[in-house]
């Protein structure tokens, strides 16, 4: 399934960012035989962190932005990396990395919240496998950093529409 990422975003009443520049010796992104692999991203608006530690007494609203944040952040590296004869097939991998308070054992909800914005965004072609692991820190004291990895597929290139007046003398005949 191929999607328009920023239009179906922008349906669901969100916007994709512009695409973070990395803050070290990396790439945001590597395409590698119709694989892309999308660089973590931490829970960063702007230059504004959405902070960690996560603990039990974390309000909901806040684990869910930090969510969107990262996923968002991850969407608009792959648009930016994406070539133009290349399209989403499937969401293939998510693995979050959770800023979590020693006894924290909800990691796994706090990713369901990135999990579910992925179907929202691609359908069935957004259901994927995952991991959930805590840490004691990440860059910037974020809440969340996520990586995706991507199946792409070759977008058929498209059809040129020809008006009668471009058929003239190409053999074609255009009277009916």
């Amino acid at each position: 399934m191929t999607t328009d990422i920023a239009g179906r975003v922008a349906q669901l009443g969100l916007t994709l960012p512009i695409a973070p520049s990395p803050r070290g010796v990396y790439v945001g992104a590597v395409i590698h035989d119709g694989i892309a692999y999308i660089s973590g991203q931490v829970s960063r608006i702007g230059n504004e962190i959405i902070a960690g530690p996560v603990d039990r007494d974390t309000p909901p609203n806040v684990i869910r932005l930090a969510a969107r944040t990262c996923v968002l952040r991850a969407l608009s590296v792959l648009v930016a990396t994406l070539p133009s004869t290349a399209a989403v097939d499937r969401i293939l991998f998510l693995r979050g990395f959770i800023n979590a308070m020693p006894g924290f054992d909800n990691h796994s909800q706090v990713m369901d919240e990135a999990s579910t914005l992925l179907h929202d965004i691609f359908g069935e072609s957004g259901r994927h496998a995952r991991s959930a692991l805590g840490v004691t820190s990440l860059p910037g004291k974020g809440l969340l950093e996520i990586e995706l990895t991507v199946a792409l597929t070759t977008a058929p290139p498209p059809v040129p529409r020809l008006r009668p007046q471009e058929h003239a003398g190409c053999g074609i005949d255009t009277q009916p």
